[in-house]
């Protein structure tokens, strides 16, 4: 690690090969880490470091726990995806189903029906089990190198962020709905169909919207101008997310999100209330994806849409009873976000630009 560069922790603990401030490589030739991520090392920054462990005090602690019981519920949704999947495979062999792009708005270029749509499924399904896989074995690394006593060792992993959205969304959904309930405005939801259609289609939201909401409005526009800027092939990594928070990225965010809201426009019968809360989670799932990869916003939004799998699964009423409880935790969600934002206001200015896949980018 570099003594002179606060921020190699950071971005080794992002698992990037290279450190987005200073450029140095954090991995050696063999491709393992140089170093312990979170081993005490010399240098000017590291007695803050107690200070910054103990910060936010029960509130990390309250956090941590809440991600980790998210992990949990992702796992059990994976599982209850698994069990379901031959029905789901079955019930596909006489579809016929389109795949749109956001243009802005969804329009279906192609479509896919037979064999062709069941191979498609089995790509989704294997997606999804490497998302899952991929941040479970991320989340419980960092969190080996903490434990309970130090929570900020999970701060920089995509698991504790989904935690934190998915708690914080559930709360922002649940107060939007009292508000326009005590208002008097029907609220209504689409017909999914059926368990085994809503199985298919909620988890292929959670794949394909990522794609086309993601993938080609943040991550193809931030490859492009990383291209232009660096000119070297690394930049095109960005494609797949992961590159860092920079002004550029946010404006990206923004926008990717107030597509996805407006996307959601006619599925839902018309309701503007809809373009509200699913751009608020557009944004979140663009900052995952930002600074984490698409694994991570596709395991966000697969966890969201799947949090009736408890249900599906013959469990009904705990569905209901974890969501509250997530809800619940919403508001801590928030504060800590709230404050997160805040501190890095004040402590570091935001670049017009980064990729930290790119040497002294």
């Amino acid at each position: 690690m570099n003594d002179g560069c606060p921020r190699c922790r950071g971005f080794a603990a992002d698992g990037r090969s290279f450190c987005g401030a200073c450029g140095r490589s954090l991995r050696d030739d063999g491709g393992r880490p140089n170093f312990v991520v979170y081993q005490p090392v010399r240098g000017p920054h590291v007695a803050a470091e107690p200070e910054r462990a103990n910060r936010h005090g029960p509130l990390s602690i309250i956090l941590l726990i809440t991600c980790i019981f998210v992990m949990f519920i992702a796992v059990f949704e994976m599982i209850a995806l698994l069990v379901n999947h031959p029905n789901i495979l079955d019930f596909l062999s006489g579809k016929s189903f389109g795949f749109f792009l956001l243009l802005p708005f969804p329009e279906v270029v192609f479509r896919l029906d037979g064999t062709m749509l069941q191979l498609y499924w089995l790509f989704v399904v294997a997606a999804l089990i490497a998302c899952v896989i991929h941040t479970l074995r991320k989340f419980a690394r960092a969190a080996r190198s903490g434990g309970i006593s130090r929570p900020d060792a999970v701060e920089n992993t995509a698991g504790m962020w989904i935690g934190i959205f998915l708690s914080a969304m559930l709360f922002i959904n649940f107060v939007v709905s009292f508000v326009l309930i005590s208002a008097g405005v029907e609220m209504t939801a689409p017909d999914f169909g059926d368990k085994t259609e809503m199985m298919f289609l909620l988890a292929d939201a959670a794949f394909w919207e990522e794609i086309v909401s993601r993938l080609l409005i943040i991550g193809l526009p931030m490859a492009v101008i990383s291209l232009i800027v660096t000119r070297k092939k690394e930049s095109l990594k960005c494609l797949f997310g992961g590159f860092g928070m920079s002004m550029t990225a946010v404006v990206l965010i923004v926008i990717s999100g107030a597509i996805f809201g407006m996307a959601h426009y006619g599925g839902w019968d018309n309701q503007a209330w809809k373009v509200l809360t699913a751009g608020i989670m557009g944004a979140f799932l663009g900052y995952v994806f930002v600074r984490f990869g698409l694994y991570a916003s596709i395991l966000l939004h697969f966890i969201t849409n799947y949090l009736s799998s408890f249900e599906w699964m013959g469990f009904g009423g705990i569905d209901v009873i974890i969501t509250l409880l997530l809800m619940s935790l919403g508001f801590a969600a928030l504060i800590y976000m709230v404050i997160r934002t805040s501190e890095y206001g004040r402590n570091k200015e935001l670049p017009n630009f980064r990729n930290s896949y790119v040497r002294n980018s």
